[in-house]
């Protein structure tokens, strides 16, 4: 049985809890799994709820321990919260057991190297796409062994980016490697930004990232599960 991981902390549970309603609409067969702390609540719908010790808070690198403790023996969907399915999800395309999702929206754009006041002066001048070629919002598995690789990658990053971006770098150096076949995700049907939306057949997944989390709402209320 396929299955849903994502990771929620903290009190406010309205975007967690929409993003599984959806999936319950569209893929009923699907289970449901949260990875979390050891306070933050249970979402509506969940079929289980793993839980270790968040010791700091850098978030990022704590979604990325809890992934790469979860053991699954299914293929797994590792999805932001802010996201919504609009149809039965399903993996476009050869299975090769391990997919990320490929960046298309904005990758032309100059990166912001000082994004939340960090110096990512490394970075500066470059394209978004050039830097972060994969999006860290779905990724498709079948064994956690990629999530390990990518745990020990971030965690040799420089501690800057454990709270933001250190997800990406990593998934970009472990795919780099070619350790293992890697298949693609498209983002216009994976993690399709709102005003991307096409004209004819829906995406997979709407993702509702940053100043676009209004339009979650409207979307879910469209999809009855508001």
């Amino acid at each position: 049985m396929p299955a849903i991981a994502f990771m929620h902390i903290g009190d406010d549970t309205q975007l967690a809890t929409l993003m599984v309603r959806s999936f319950r609409k569209h893929n009923p067969d699907f289970r449901m799994v949260q990875v979390a702390d050891l306070t933050s609540p249970r979402i509506e719908g969940v079929d289980e709820v793993v839980r270790q010790a968040m010791t700091d808070r850098s978030v990022m690198l704590f979604r990325m321990r809890c992934f790469a403790a979860l053991s699954t023996d299914e293929p797994t969907w590792f999805l932001d919260t802010d996201m919504l399915s609009v149809r039965p999800l399903v993996l476009d395309g050869p299975d090769t057991g391990t997919a990320v999702c490929q960046r298309e929206f904005g990758k032309d754009a100059i990166f912001n190297h000082r994004f939340g006041g960090m110096d990512m002066s490394e970075y500066a001048g470059r394209t978004l796409g050039s830097i972060y070629p994969y999006v860290g919002c779905a990724t498709y598995l079948h064994r956690s062994d990629f999530w390990i690789d990518c745990l020990a990658d971030m965690e040799a990053l420089h501690p800057k980016f454990h709270n933001w971006f250190g997800d990406q770098d990593a998934i970009r150096n472990v795919v780099a490697s070619g350790r293992r076949p890697v298949s693609m995700l498209p983002e216009s049907r994976y993690a399709c930004l709102p005003e991307h939306a096409p004209t004819g057949e829906l995406p997979y997944i709407f993702h509702y990232k940053g100043q676009r989390k209004p339009g979650m709402f409207q979307r879910a209320g469209e999809e009855g599960v508001l």
